[in-house]
């Protein structure tokens, strides 16, 4: 190159640098230019902004010609938000080149991001082709984590790496799904944050953080909502013309004997009691406005913060949503679900708290050690005092359907032979069934954590279907996981027939046992014996999820009030590790059936040839015939047990 070319050069690049950004809308860009495809599109083809009209402000706003800054959405899902991503992105690539960066809640998130949306896009708009390098050239700087183009670089990052977020500095700053992020990423801090640094160097930057929320007090989504101007998408009623945001308690429908009607659903107006269907969506969703409810937090008009439930999406229709909400109401993690993505609103831990008297006023008339109909698979939960051992022995039958079976102490020193002797003969007793049959617990978790870990290790040794088990308060862990062996050689090389010792994620089972109180009937709930005292449910109710702040950040917490006692909870979740153990949480409709017909046999020759009660076993606890295969000389099932 000669220096009149390298002039030539440096001209070119400093007119770049001046030229005033595009005026042209994003929305407007994207109705003329976006190509959705039909791999992942419910309807491919050509872009349409009128088919999702509350987008159309939010892509607007990030156009680099407004002067708003920061974009903030906290949104229900089936709402086309991950397409106006992908709009976005597009935009900067054709219309306005420069460093941008996308954020996904994973490195795996990301890279699938890339592969499955972000390529696609690429490949199926004419006006993008030949504006990003073709990853297949030599040196053209195109991976699936980093996109080159002409005048500017993408970054496709996950928030679980701090490497991927200290990139370059970079004026467009997507950040998706921002409730999963983790609250510290490599201990060098919140990923949000560090991502946030990537932009201060432009003066002109753009950000928007969208996410479905979480938790009430804990949610990123709802924190940085709540420092915006707080929009709703209003809509005129087709009868009176008032405007008004869709709320979920004016959605009503038709019940009698035989159930609800969720095809009846119809919206009330709360300011005339018009009747509104599915029908006047469209019309009213065309001519609906945001409008700010505190627009005080944007005095200057850079930080905008957008709300919007699934009640307004054109593919999640209103009957639809009536029966994931009857459907939830039988499982509290089901309404968790509910309120988070299609309300897109947190959900409220301490609203839907259970008092231990609201338990104990369910209790049912069922002996302890007798197991109801519904009960077939027998689990119990051991904890480890430093002067006792608690034991709850619960039933479980199909969709988690659970019982309490027995509550029982067994005092004595834990490091004498004699307690868990005393306690091997407890659990080796059949506990009668409803039907008449006797059953055996399949299963035992046994909590290694205490001050007797290695004596627990030696009980659980030889003993097949009794596992220590050691509790982990980690944010999002499996209740069940991989075992370690805990006896090796000096050389870190494991022992023939080690102990092992199952990790359980604690504060997932409390959350899911919780979750479980709200439910009365059906699948998930649990139930009561009427022979249970006062002090049980004061014990399984005892901790609370309270939000605490730990570098500067919000997390909750499970927290047990001073000089209550919380045996009678951790017995519960070792029980319901050991519910997983087996595979329970698995079971198929066949394994079911091939439990009831072992529990409760049409004929006694197939309950004895199914093995269900065999006091000839080493420690006497019999699993469930759950995994079996057809025998050909029989015609019936055999446990491969």
């Amino acid at each position: 190159m000669n220096v009149a070319d390298g002039g030539a050069l440096a001209r070119t690049a400093i007119l770049d640098g001046l030229r005033e950004d595009p005026r042209e809308p994003l929305a407007a860009w994207c109705d003329q230019h976006r190509i959705l495809n039909q791999t992942y599109a419910a309807e491919p083809g050509r872009w349409r902004t009128d088919r999702t009209p509350y987008l159309k402000e939010i892509l607007d706003d990030f156009s680099p010609s407004s002067r708003v800054e920061t974009v903030v959405l906290m949104k229900g899902a089936q709402l086309g938000f991950t397409e106006a991503l992908t709009n976005m992105i597009g935009y900067i690539i054709h219309r306005a080149p420069g460093p941008a960066m996308m954020v996904q809640p994973t490195q795996g998130l990301a890279k699938r991001y890339s592969k499955q949306r972000l390529a696609t896009m690429i490949q199926d708009m004419p006006v993008l082709t030949g504006l990003v390098a073709d990853p297949r050239a030599r040196d053209s700087g195109n991976t699936t984590l980093a996109k080159n183009f002409d005048g500017g670089v993408l970054f496709i990052a996950g928030a679980n790496s701090a490497a991927d977020l200290r990139s370059a500095p970079v004026r467009f700053l997507l950040l998706d799904e921002v409730d999963a992020y983790p609250y510290d990423v490599d201990d060098e801090g919140d990923p949000i944050e560090l991502a946030l640094n990537r932009t201060k160097t432009f003066a002109r930057r753009k950000i928007l953080i969208g996410s479905t929320p979480t938790t009430k007090d804990v949610s990123r989504i709802e924190r940085e909502f709540k420092k915006g101007d707080q929009r709703r998408y209003y809509l005129p009623c087709p009868h009176c013309d008032e405007m008004q945001p869709l709320q979920w308690k004016q959605i009503q429908w038709q019940s009698d004997d035989n159930g609800h009607k969720p095809d009846t659903v119809i919206y009330a107006c709360p300011h005339c009691g018009g009747v509104i269907t599915e029908n006047h969506k469209p019309a009213m969703m065309a001519a609906g406005e945001w409008r700010a409810e505190a627009a005080e937090n944007d005095k200057d008009g850079r930080r905008r913060s957008y709300h919007i439930s699934s009640l307004y999406s054109p593919w999640e229709t209103w009957p639809d949503l009536v029966e994931k909400w009857l459907e939830a109401q039988r499982d509290q993690n089901l309404l968790k679900t509910f309120i988070n993505t299609a309300l897109g609103e947190c959900w409220d831990e301490a609203a839907n708290r259970i008092e231990p008297h609201e338990l104990e006023n369910r209790a049912e008339p069922y002996r302890l050690r007798e197991v109801p109909m519904g009960g077939l698979v027998l689990t119990a939960g051991v904890d480890v005092q430093d002067n006792r051992l608690e034991v709850v022995v619960w039933a479980w039958g199909r969709d988690l359907e659970a019982w309490v079976i027995d509550w029982h102490v067994l005092h004595g020193e834990p490091a004498s032979r004699e307690l868990w002797t005393e306690l091997e003969q407890y659990l080796k007793k059949p506990i009668q069934h409803e039907s008449g049959e006797a059953l055996s617990i399949a299963a035992v978790a046994v909590d290694s954590g205490g001050h007797y870990t290695q004596t627990v290790y030696e009980f659980c040794r030889r003993r097949k279907h009794i596992i220590a088990i050691k509790g982990q308060s980690i944010r999002n862990k499996a209740i069940y996981g991989r075992p370690s062996f805990v006896d090796v050689t000096t050389k870190g090389k494991t022992l023939r027939g080690s102990a092992r010792v199952f990790p359980v994620g604690s504060d997932t089972a409390k959350g899911y046992i919780y979750g479980c109180f709200g439910i009365e009937t059906g699948p998930g709930s649990l139930h009561y014996s009427r022979d249970l005292s006062s002090e049980f449910y004061e014990q399984l109710t005892s901790e609370k999820l309270v939000t605490r702040y730990h570098k500067g950040h919000p997390r909750h917490e499970w927290i047990k009030p001073h000089r209550k006692r919380n045996e009678v909870l951790d017995c519960t979740v070792y029980a319901l590790a050991a519910a997983h153990h087996l595979g329970i949480n698995r079971y198929r409709e066949i394994d079911w059936n091939n439990l009831e017909e072992s529990v409760c046999p049409r004929n006694k020759s197939l309950f004895e040839s199914a093995g269900a009660i065999d006091n000839s076993k080493e420690d006497g606890l019999i699993p469930p015939p759950a995994k079996r295969t057809r025998s050909r000389a029989r015609g019936g099932f055999v446990s491969q047990w």
